[in-house]
């Protein structure tokens, strides 16, 4: 493997230099990954973060933040549920009105709810944590205002996105209406409030002057961030013990999650989870042998020889989880013959990708990894076909480069040759997704914001840790609550979410998302895109979507029905069976 130093394509810092007194892991694993959804931290389609827990019971903790309990005991020290109920014989529970007794989980027309939980009265603690009271948990929700970051706002909006605020924040109230109605809030009513933030997502004097300012405010916590600048915003937010809940603290690695734990809380799958599930689906679809998804007709009877692109801070921090996905790779007799890493630079992007594609056509690779942002395969496709060259791509861990709203940017002409993992699940039309449906049915209209797919999920998740925690709220118990949660979904337009100790991962899961599906290019197909616009070219999720955990994956690519479009989809008209929820009747009010 050629080194680093002579691969690396220059650019400057993202998000700058850290100001002195961060935490130096934090500083070093955040720029990993923070930077990467620098521009799309408001686009619709974001996997959902839910659940999670149940499993061994050996007691064993998970790092940092010790987990005292798992398995049976820890549902046991939980509010009473159906699986506690189950556990100690008791049959007589009556979980009220807001439950659906068949399925032991709360009335809500959505797969990923949690159990039931009886009723509570009595006295719930009072102020047992910063941010609760006897009356009320607040919690931050964290919005970049479109006028102190034109450039993210002009990108977002360019691709159809809704950048508005207003409407953003309208939306998030909402559902917290909604869901202070149905989850187990223990006298308590959970508060969202918005915050603005003061610069662009890549300020990190504005990142760092905003975590000071929220933590003034003494939530409970914090929801959203200034993506580029996660670096400095996650540390000041968990290192004043305040809960860092989805989308604030970026697509930390592992070793961060339990250093800060039990104050990090992730949207997916941990990089360390996405890389082992790469290796997995490489090595089994496109092992060694001839290359024949290239483009390229002299390319398709040679044998592969591979290359990975991929995305790295100037001074090389985010080797560590690359390292980890070579090392697979390798283990599966997959070696790569040069890697080229790169720094997120929008305005130096086509530059780059020219000198990379140089790179990879210099080093002869036939078969190309891409790890990293949803913008930058744009550029690197584009300049591959001016270059003529027309290799096999595959499209590995990422952020929402598995997503059609991106992948309409790449050009076709290379996009098809290959397939990619599918983090994001295949998707129905946007009335069944779980965050339009519950707001229409119970409000009776759509939402304003067409970016509710993200707005919602982290809001749901919140209340769900609040409602499996128990009156005594705090951080640990927070952490508990949602170690509690059974494993759910799992179905082609619903990821299997969990957490803790379920079987899934041979280690403490402080991932979200367990699974990927498998998808490729489809640049003459034509449907509608994440936030509902119509267009040319799609992604086709493969054997309807079917998504694969840690050992699942098929074991060719005829197996895996990729490239057969009869058994692929690219919309669901429905859902599938194991995807549909009941019909409950809407709030009365």
């Amino acid at each position: 493997m050629a080194t680093t130093d002579e691969n690396r394509v220059e650019g400057p810092p993202p998000g700058g230099d850290a100001p002195s007194g961060q935490p130096a892991t934090w500083t070093r694993a955040a720029k990993r990954y923070g930077p990467i959804a620098a521009v799309v931290a408001l686009i619709a389609g974001a996997v959902v973060v839910f659940g999670g827990g149940g499993g061994d019971d050996d007691g064993s903790d998970g790092g940092g933040g010790a987990v005292a309990v798992s398995g049976d005991e820890l549902i046991r020290s939980g509010p009473m549920t159906p699986q506690r109920a189950e556990l100690e014989g008791v049959d007589d529970v009556d979980f009220g009105p807001r439950c659906d007794t068949e399925t032991g989980r709360i009335a809500l027309p959505m797969v990923l709810v949690p159990p039931c939980v009886e009723p509570f009265e009595g006295d719930n603690g009072g102020a047992t944590s910063p941010g609760v009271t006897g009356d009320e948990v607040k919690i931050i929700y964290y919005s970049s205002d479109p006028a102190n970051d034109p450039l993210g706002a002009a990108m977002i909006g360019g691709i159809g996105a809704d950048v508005n605020a207003d409407t953003a924040q309208e939306a998030v109230d909402r559902y917290a209406d909604i869901y202070n109605q149905y989850f187990e809030t223990y006298g308590r009513t959970v508060v969202v409030e918005s915050f603005i933030g003061s610069g662009a997502s890549d300020d990190v004097a504005a990142a760092k002057a905003d975590a000071i300012a929220i933590a003034e405010k003494e939530p409970f916590a914090v929801i959203g961030g200034p993506a580029q600048s996660l670096s400095t915003f996650g540390p000041e937010i968990a290192s004043r013990g305040i809960v860092c809940g989805p989308s604030c603290s970026g697509a930390a690695p592992e070793d961060v999650i339990e250093e800060y734990a039990p104050y990090l809380w992730l949207v997916g799958p941990t990089p360390d989870q996405a890389a082992a599930l790469t290796a997995e689906m490489v090595s089994k679809l496109a092992g060694p042998g001839p290359a024949a998804m290239a483009g390229d007709p002299a390319m398709q009877g040679q044998d592969r020889v591979y290359g990975i692109v991929h995305y790295d801070t100037a001074e090389g921090e985010h080797q560590p989880v690359f390292e980890a996905l070579a090392s697979e790779l390798g283990e599966n007799g997959i070696d790569l013959a040069t890697d080229v890493e790169f720094q997120l630079d929008l305005a130096r992007m086509q530059e780059n990708a020219r000198t990379m594609i140089t790179k990879l056509k210099d080093a002869g690779v036939t078969t190309v990894i891409f790890y990293g942002d949803p913008l930058s395969p744009s550029a690197l496709t584009a300049e591959a076909t001016a270059q003529g060259y027309f290799p096999e791509w595959i499209l590995g861990p990422n952020v929402l480069a598995d997503t059609t709203i991106f992948a309409r940017g790449n050009d076709g002409q290379q996009w098809k040759n290959g397939f990619g993992l599918g983090l994001n699940p295949a998707r129905g039309e946007r009335s069944t997704t779980d965050a339009f449906r519950v707001y229409e049915w119970a409000y009776g209209e759509q939402p304003a914001n067409n970016t509710v797919r993200v707005l919602e999920p982290p809001v749901r998740t919140m209340f769900a840790g609040i409602h499996m925690a128990g009156p005594d709220l705090t951080p640990e118990t927070f952490r508990d609550g949602l170690l509690r949660l059974p494993v759910r979904g799992g179905g082609p337009t619903i990821p299997q979410v969990s957490r803790g100790e379920h079987g899934v991962w041979p280690a403490f899961d402080w991932g979200g998302v367990d699974d990927a599906g498998i998808i490729w290019g489809d640049p003459e197909a034509t449907g509608v895109d994440e936030v509902g616009r119509d267009g040319v070219g799609m992604y086709r999720y493969a054997n309807g979507g079917e998504r694969y955990a840690i050992g699942e994956f098929p074991d060719s690519l005829e197996e895996a029905g990729v490239f057969d479009v009869d058994s692929s989809v690219m919309v669901y008209d429905q859902l599938p069976d194991e995807d549909q929820v009941p019909d409950y009747p809407p709030p009365s009010g």
